[in-house]
């Protein structure tokens, strides 16, 4: 089995870099209910939250999970499931995107890893992946449209999922996920 991972907002807490872009403005933070970040936030907030999306703040966001390393590892370590990550970041660099989990101490190696261009759901298909977790609703739709089975993570920080609720099978975080779906146990 083939299971592949998202990272932003689902390993990776993405938050730090949302608050950053609301420095020094009277304008107060918070999460926009869908995509189009133009047509939410004023300009000079865009600009900044574009130059943090594709600065190398992005490779140094915190865990979400504390013990996601340990359990992702865990996953890594059993020969019935091959494991990948799989992002679409801005600046497509699969080396700072590896070097990210493994500074996280998630031990993967670079093959495991993509960060490339065109959709999503379109990468997943063709790595042949079983079961694929993201936060995205365009990487929903995607799966769903593509018959990829995928759990979505969908919290109070995700507003701009919470539509697709109905429509897909979802969690609070992704260990819950994991858990419900067999990849770990409740004390992991």
């Amino acid at each position: 089995m083939k299971v592949s991972f998202d990272l932003d907002s689902v390993i990776f807490d993405l938050n730090v870099l949302m608050e950053r872009a609301f420095i020094g403005s009277k304008q107060k933070f918070f999460y926009p209910t869908n995509w189009n970040i133009a047509s939410v936030y004023p300009a000079p907030i865009v600009q900044k939250m574009e130059y943090l999306f594709g600065d190398d703040l992005l490779y140094t966001t915190p865990l979400l999970d504390k013990d996601m390393p340990e359990i992702l590892n865990s996953l890594m370590q059993r020969s019935d499931i091959k494991v990948c990550f799989v992002t679409e970041r801005r600046k497509k660099q699969p080396l700072k995107t590896f070097r990210q989990l493994n500074g996280a101490g998630i031990r993967c190696s670079l093959n495991q890893v993509y960060d490339e261009y065109g959709a999503k759901a379109d990468v997943l298909e063709r790595i042949g992946v079983d079961l694929h977790f993201d936060d995205s609703p365009l990487v929903v739709a995607g799966c769903l449209e593509k018959h990829i089975p995928i759990v979505m993570i969908s919290n109070p920080t995700t507003p701009y999922n919470h539509h697709l609720l109905n429509k897909v099978e979802h969690y609070t975080d992704l260990r819950t996920a994991m858990v419900a779906k067999g990849l770990c146990n409740q004390k992991q």
